[in-house]
């Protein structure tokens, strides 16, 4: 395990809709800056994180909390086939935020509250907020937020022909299946230039095989559509009034990023940089490029708690 790797000072589940759901939080490092609640893409997990941005996180100040979506790390997982991603709707995971955060982060996060939001993370942040308000967070930073996707157009086709019954919507998504290990080979990856940090993942599968996911399932491309839609209405992102930081990733292969100058035009205050030459986990980039993002985040850092 890496050297740079934090053990959460406490890990736990609450309970939402009959499913228990994973958390984790550590304490700040010196003065107290703040919390930063992270959320994580799809198929990620805790301790992904826990390898080097809680790290860094803590170094600055902040106390970080975490959780992992249903369905996905150590949280309940709604088919009897684990490996499969699946939702039933996204507003599923709108009120799971919703209750981590009135529930979990609330009683104990030192403020302000700042949410660190990553691609599926990111999208269920922005409609959270839009719809119920910030509530207690005082900013965001949402890195490749799903707002698109690669191939959408041929996705809300097929789905467009397949019924909408569970033996065809627990199916997987065309292209994608279980997981398997060896499929992950680093010179054909989407995600980052880094092998090291692209293997932080499967060191964890290999120490807790319980972390794999495989493909989305039909259901869950189904409701990841109609939800980009939903996020795209007219009037829906103007709701936001937060202080945000929109960062896209210059080479992703997976979320449309041509979305994200249209995104953050309708946010009241937003900014939006590139970080040109990154592939969709910019967290998990290569040291310059990661320095970019850390830049942007301590940007708005300063702008959140002043001088």
């Amino acid at each position: 395990m890496a050297d740079t790797y934090v053990e959460a000072d406490r890990y736990g589940f609450f309970e939402r809709a009959g499913a228990r759901l994973r958390f984790a939080s550590w304490r700040q490092l010196g003065a107290t800056r703040g919390t930063v609640v992270l959320l994580p893409g799809r198929g990620e997990f805790i301790e992904k994180y826990a390898m080097e941005v809680v790290g860094e996180l803590r170094a600055r100040g902040w106390a970080v909390m975490a959780m992992d979506w249903r369905g996905q790390g150590l949280s309940d997982r709604p088919l009897v086939d684990r490996g499969k991603g699946h939702i039933d709707n996204f507003t599923t995971y709108m009120a799971d935020l919703r209750a981590f955060v009135d529930e979990v982060v609330v009683p104990g996060a030192p403020r302000p509250i700042v949410a660190l939001c990553h691609s599926m993370g990111a999208h269920i942040a922005m409609r959270e907020v839009a719809e119920n308000g910030s509530g207690p967070i005082s900013a965001a930073v949402f890195v490749s937020p799903m707002t698109g996707l690669r191939r959408e157009a041929m996705l809300r086709s097929v789905l467009m022909l397949m019924p909408e019954v569970p033996a065809v919507d627990e199916r997987y998504l065309f292209g994608t299946g279980p997981f398997i290990l060896l499929a992950r080979e680093f010179h054909s990856n989407f995600v980052t230039h880094d092998e090291r940090r692209y293997r932080f993942t499967d060191e964890w599968f290999a120490t807790d095989p319980r972390l794999t996911l495989g493909g989305p399932t039909l259901g869950w491309g189904r409701q990841a559509a109609r939800s980009m839609t939903a996020a795209l209405a007219p009037g829906y992102l103007e709701r936001i009034d937060l202080p945000l930081l929109l960062v896209t990733a210059g080479e992703d292969r997976l979320v449309d990023s041509r979305t994200h100058g249209p995104v953050a035009a309708r946010l009241r205050r937003s900014e939006h940089f590139t970080v040109a030459g990154a592939r969709h986990e910019i967290m998990m980039e290569t040291d310059d490029l990661r320095a970019l993002f850390w830049e942007g985040f301590d940007r708005l850092a300063r702008g959140v708690l002043g001088p």
